[in-house]
C-alpha cells in the first residue's frame, strides 16, 4: 500500500513560539502596568511635596517660631501622607531658610510596612521588586509685597480720608479733579503753612521706580503734568498681566509736605528741605491696579469694572488718575524690606520650583 506523504516540517512550531512570545508579552505588560503605577506614585509625591512646601512656608510667614516652621520634618511627612492614596509617604528632606525665606521639601515613596521604596507588581517576574521614587518642591514666603513702586504721589490729607477698601478712582495730585470737594483737602501743614498743589510725578534715577531713603525721605518733583515716558513699558506690562487675569500690585508714595510753601506762620516745615520743589514722602499706599487714564502722552486702560466706575463717576477725559483697590498703607521701614520674611498684614507664599 502506498501512503501519500504529507508531512509538514514546520508543523508544531506554534507552541514553542507562543511560549517565547508570551514571556515577552508578559514582560511588556509588566513594564506598562508598573510604569503607569510609578507615574501615579510620582504625581502623588509631587502633590505632597508642593503642599508640604506651601504649608510650611505659610506657617513660617505667620510665625518663624511655629512648630511647623521650626521643626518642618513632621509637617512635611504628615502633609505628604495626606496627598498619597495609601495615606503614607516619606519626607527625607524638609528644610527652612529664614534668611532667604525659602522652604525645600523632598518626598519619597513609603509602603504601609514603613519601607522607603515603591513595591512593583508584575516586574517581580523579571527580578525587579522595588523602585526609589522621589519628588521635590521649593516655596518662598514673606510679606505680601507690591511688585513696583510707581513715581506718582498723593497727598496724605487726600489719602487718609478717601483711600478706602474697594474699587475706587485716585485722581493725580495737582489736577483739577483733585481739588474737587469729593477729593480735596486743605493743603496746609500742621504749622499752618499752605502747601502749593504741585504735580504728582516724581523725579527718579531708575525707569519708573522711585527710591525713598528712610533717613532722608525728600523726593524732587518732576515738573509738568505730562506722563512720565520711562513708565510706558511698565504700564504696557501691567496691561498684559491684567488682560491675562493676573493681579498687579503697586506702591504709590504718599507725601505729608510739599516745598516750598506759599505762606503761613509758625515753624516752616520746609526749613530743612532741599532747595527746589520737593515732596516729603511719609508712607506708601499699596494698591491693586485695575486701570488708569493718564493724558499728556500717557496710556489709558481699564478693566470692565474700572470702566463701569469711570462711567458711574461721570469722569471726563481731562480727569486723570488710577483705578484700583486700596489694600493698606505701608511705612517707609516696611517698604525697605518688603518681600522679606516679615508680614505686612497679608501673606505672600508661592511655589518657585
Amino acid at each position: 500500500m502506498w501512503r501519500v506523504k504529507n508531512d509538514d516540517p514546520e508543523r508544531g512550531a506554534v507552541a514553542p513560539m507562543t511560549a517565547i512570545l508570551l514571556v515577552a508579552l508578559l514582560g511588556m505588560t509588566a513594564f506598562a502596568v508598573d510604569v503607569a503605577m510609578m507615574y501615579s506614585e510620582h504625581a502623588q509625591l509631587q502633590n505632597g511635596a508642593d503642599s508640604s512646601a506651601i504649608g510650611i512656608a505659610q506657617a513660617c510667614a505667620k510665625s518663624a517660631g511655629s512648630a511647623d516652621c521650626s521643626a518642618p520634618m513632621s509637617a512635611a511627612t504628615s502633609l505628604a501622607g495626606l496627598n498619597a492614596l495609601d495615606g503614607v509617604s516619606n519626607a527625607p528632606v524638609a528644610t527652612v531658610n529664614l534668611g532667604t525665606g525659602t522652604v525645600n521639601v523632598t518626598t519619597q515613596s513609603r509602603n504601609t510596612s514603613g519601607d522607603n521604596h515603591f513595591s512593583l507588581v508584575f516586574a517581580r517576574a523579571l527580578g525587579i521588586e522595588t523602585a526609589n521614587i522621589q519628588a521635590s518642591a521649593q516655596a518662598k514666603f514673606g510679606g505680601f509685597s507690591a511688585s513696583e513702586t510707581i513715581p506718582l504721589t498723593f497727598s496724605q490729607c487726600e489719602a487718609d480720608p478717601t483711600f478706602f477698601k474697594g474699587l475706587q478712582f485716585f485722581p493725580v495730585h495737582g489736577t483739577k479733579l483733585a481739588d474737587d470737594p469729593e477729593y480735596a483737602c486743605p493743603h496746609k501743614s500742621s504749622s499752618g503753612f499752605e502747601l502749593p498743589g504741585g504735580f504728582g510725578w516724581l523725579s527718579h534715577s531708575e525707569p519708573c521706580n522711585v527710591d525713598v531713603a528712610i533717613s532722608d525721605p525728600w523726593v524732587e518733583s518732576n515738573e509738568g503734568g505730562d506722563f512720565d515716558k520711562s513708565c510706558a513699558a511698565f504700564f504696557a506690562s501691567w496691561e498684559t498681566k491684567l488682560k491675562a487675569g493676573k493681579s498687579v500690585e503697586v506702591l504709590v508714595p504718599i507725601f505729608d509736605t510739599y516745598c516750598p510753601v506759599k505762606k503761613g506762620s509758625g515753624t516752616d516745615p520746609c526749613k530743612g528741605a532741599p532747595k527746589g520743589k520737593f515732596f516729603k514722602i511719609e508712607a506708601f499706599a499699596q494698591i491693586s491696579l485695575r486701570g488708569w487714564h493718564l493724558i499728556g502722552g500717557g496710556p489709558s486702560y481699564m478693566t470692565s469694572e474700572a470702566a463701569a466706575l469711570r462711567t458711574s463717576l461721570g469722569l471726563k477725559n481731562s480727569d486723570t488718575g488710577l483705578f484700583g483697590t486700596f489694600i493698606k498703607k505701608v511705612s517707609l521701614t516696611e517698604a525697605a524690606t518688603l518681600g522679606g520674611p516679615t508680614t505686612y498684614g497679608a501673606l505672600g507664599v508661592q511655589l518657585t520650583e
